[in-house]
């Protein structure tokens, strides 16, 4: 009898088939975006963003700047409307002092009820250039109003009454906690313009520093008023003299953003009259300048 010895087997160990590895999952990172929907010169609050989670090739793949931290956009201003789940960018969501989004919507910036008027100011009037949307201001009112003129006609022994007998300056907070929607600033080649009339054209060195001068610039302000205190503003703005100090003038008061939802207060106004009253101002003397006669009955 023959025994037949069969050996079963796969071969070699060696060749047996290798697992494929595990894929390295691609890291995330966190990237603020818009919680609700944010508007044109909405000043940023922690509820209105949020973080989500976004693969690195995907934040690369948006093309701008991005944030990392909701801290990092607190309390900056939107420059255009930011819908709820975009993605805020360093680079194009945000306005700098003195500048607009060219297309943005502002319409949709202007709260229901309201409208938004444009007022030129200069650096003395207009808290020195430095404001910026978001900004609540308070609107001051200054008309130069004709006096009357009375003078003894000796001829005659009478009085004569004149309306032109010179300007007095009547000055009344007359809107208050009005929100700035945009400023716009003169363009470089304006400003240095103004800053330097008749000066060379050939560029000057800038400062590295973001410092802001007194170099007689005007801004235009969009301020967001009521519809009677847009007429308030129109009426205000007509010419009745041409020099920097107009006859009637619109100066802003800057507020604190600690008082945006606080209630209006009631300011009394001040004339000339008031000055002496109330805060003690002398006002000139006429004795030296009237008859003598008149000026004894004058007490001082």
């Amino acid at each position: 009898m023959v025994g037949v010895i069969v050996v079963a087997g796969g071969g070699s160990g060696t060749g047996a088939a290798k697992a494929s590895p595990t894929p390295t999952p691609e890291p995330q990172v966190p990237v603020v975006i818009a919680k609700v929907n944010i508007n044109l010169g909405d000043k940023i609050t922690g509820d209105m963003v949020e973080t989500q989670p976004m693969k690195v090739s995907e934040r690369d793949a948006l093309g701008g700047d991005t944030y990392s931290t909701t801290t990092q956009v607190i309390g900056k201003i939107a420059g255009g409307t930011i819908t709820k789940g975009s993605v805020i960018y360093s680079d194009k969501s945000f306005l700098q002092p003195g500048t607009f989004i060219a297309g943005a919507d502002l319409a949709s910036a202007v709260a229901p009820g309201k409208v938004a008027v444009s007022m030129e100011v200069d650096q003395v009037n207009g808290v020195g250039s430095l404001l910026v949307p978001g900004d609540h201001v308070d609107l001051i009112l200054s008309v130069w109003m004709d006096q009357l003129h009375i003078t003894n006609d000796a001829a005659s022994s009478k009085w004569k009454i004149e309306i032109a007998g010179g300007q007095q300056v009547t000055t009344k907070m007359v809107i208050q906690n009005r929100k700035i929607l945009a400023t716009l600033l003169p363009s470089p080649e304006a400003a240095a313009a103004v800053a330097n009339p008749g000066g060379s054209p050939t560029p000057q060195p800038k400062s590295t520093a973001q410092t802001v001068t007194n170099g007689g610039v005007h801004m235009i302000v969009i301020v967001e008023v009521l519809p009677d205190e847009a007429e308030i503003i129109r009426w205000a703005q007509r010419e009745e003299k041409a020099d920097p100090q107009n006859y009637i003038t619109l100066g802003l008061a800057l507020r604190s953003d600690k008082d945006n939802d606080a209630p209006a207060v009631t300011t009394p106004g001040i004339t000339f009259k008031q000055l002496v009253t109330i805060y003690g101002v002398l006002p000139p003397d006429p004795r030296g300048v009237i008859p003598a006669d008149l000026a004894k009955q004058i007490s001082w």
